[in-house]
């Protein structure tokens, strides 16, 4: 009962003292190092401020540069939370930080901006080049369709965007931050437009009064409130990560690699599989190219290929970019000279028709990604007037394929029809296309005989069987 008793008395006491005490002393001397390790071994089981808040404070302290670390409860919440309970999404980020910081460091640098920014992207976008928000924000950086071309000059559509080209993002990244400190004039409030916009930060700064981020915390989105305590806590994570714990175990390797300057059509599964490397190689180099072509209206785009892949395709240049834009804009039937296989012998593009019979549920645009062809192609092809197809339906399509230029001499003769030819083929064809004509109140044989120039209403009478001159509102009536 003795023993009891002391041990309520001494519980009492411990936490009336630890109640009363200032929050930056929030426990006591002789137990920061228990709490310290602590926070080291029981990796994600987070209680209530495992760790010691001056350690915190004095760790802020150190690595303290342009942008304020402030510690307060919200900070001090993050920490934990990135400690603790996603301590997995720290590690991730230290494994592939070193694939974009020398890139931010370089514009940051060239922009006259603090280095530290370089982790709010980690925040942004977890480091993932094609990462889309709910809202429709996309890339490293996390920019908003409109925002991205308006303000910045992006290209923003189905065949590029560049909010996924970290290059592009992070030099408009750093030309948006810098607009927003000049606004602002405070690194906390900039970042709170970053994530909110510069209106939202302009409204709260009228309803609470203040300039100051911590000032009109409570008048902002829940969303911003958090951001600038994540980015406080993730740039101490980012340089303390040792201390609880969390390191790296795989690290995420850049890929050398150099430019191009690309423009107009550009079939991407030719130009890689002739430069010797994968088309999804290709997609890591260039997350901001969506498809599998570049389109004919791109004026001049950058891509990257493999640096060990450069000197070849340097050397072939002109054959492999002939190739892969072959079937972009020309129209001329036959083959396609200026390919190279592995032994650097010549070979021959040959344009073959194919056929594909509609399966049951599949829609034109299943049948165009399958065959990867453009849906209007597939029309046109199959002179199809809507998009509907019904199931065993056949369905004719393109394909190239290639074969030695030698062989192709040797089989066969290749003759390529010149464009008068085409051209006055297809004439023909409109020529021969049946007319027709679908009757209003008020037409008569005679009128519909003048506006398409037919010579006599009896031809017009005899075509459709009619008995009479008499036409009802709504008849079809074929003209030619």
């Amino acid at each position: 009962m003795k023993i009891k008793f002391t041990y309520w008395v001494y519980f009492l006491f411990l936490s009336t003292a630890l109640l009363g005490q200032d929050r930056r002393a929030f426990l006591p001397n002789i137990d920061r190092k228990f709490v310290d390790s602590l926070a080291r071994i029981e990796q994600g089981v987070p209680t209530s401020l495992m760790i010691d808040p001056s350690l915190i404070q004095n760790r802020f302290k150190s690595i303290q540069n342009v942008i304020p670390l402030i510690y307060n409860q919200y900070s001090h919440q993050y920490v934990e939370y990135f400690a603790f309970k996603k301590a997995a999404f720290t590690q991730h980020m230290l494994e592939k930080r070193d694939l974009y910081f020398p890139l931010y460091e370089k514009y940051l640098k060239q922009y006259g901006l603090p280095d530290e920014l370089k982790y709010l992207s980690l925040i942004e976008s977890g480091l993932e080049t094609k990462a889309l928000s709910l809202k429709g924000a996309g890339g490293l950086w996390q920019f908003m369709p409109y925002t991205a071309r308006g303000d910045f000059g992006l290209r923003v559509d189905s065949y590029v965007d560049e909010r996924f080209d970290p290059e592009r993002a992070t030099e408009a990244a750093c030309k948006y931050m810098r607009q927003l400190y000049r606004i602002f004039g405070d690194w906390h409030m900039a970042l709170a437009a970053y994530n909110t916009g510069p209106g939202n930060v302009k409204r709260a700064i009228r309803r609470c009064g203040s300039t100051d981020f911590w000032g009109i915390y409570n008048c902002l989105p829940k969303e911003t409130r958090n951001y600038v305590p994540q980015y406080i806590a993730i740039s101490y994570m980012m340089n303390f990560h040792w201390d609880h714990a969390i390191q790296p175990q795989e690290w995420a390797f850049h890929m050398p690699s150099d430019t191009l300057h690309l423009k107009g059509f550009v079939n991407l599964k030719v130009l890689s599989s002739l430069a010797g490397f994968s088309l999804d190689t290709f997609k890591v180099l260039n997350p901001h190219i969506l498809g599998n072509s570049i389109p004919s209206d791109v004026d001049k785009i950058i891509v990257r290929i493999p640096k060990d892949k450069f000197a070849f395709f340097n050397a072939n240049r002109l054959k492999i970019l002939d190739s892969a834009s072959y079937f972009g804009t020309r129209k001329v039937l036959g083959f396609a000279v200026g390919s190279i296989d592995s032994t650097g012998g010549l070979r021959m593009l040959k344009n073959s028709k194919k056929k594909y019979v509609v399966k049951r549920g599949e829609t034109i645009y299943a049948v165009a990604r399958n065959l990867d062809v453009s849906v209007l192609e597939l029309k046109r092809i199959n002179r199809l007037r809507s998009n509907r197809l019904k199931r065993g339906k056949v369905i004719y399509y393109y394909t190239k394929e290639w074969v030695d230029v030698a062989q192709a001499n040797d089989e066969s003769k290749v003759e390529i029809e010149p464009f008068e030819t085409l051209s006055q083929k297809s004439k023909l064809k409109t020529k021969k296309r049946t007319i027709y004509h679908r009757v209003r109140p008020g037409d008569t044989l005679s009128q519909i005989a003048d506006r398409y120039h037919v010579s006599t209403i009896a031809k017009i009478k005899k075509l459709n069987r009619l008995r009479s001159s008499v036409l009802r509102p709504g008849m079809r009536l074929r003209i030619s």
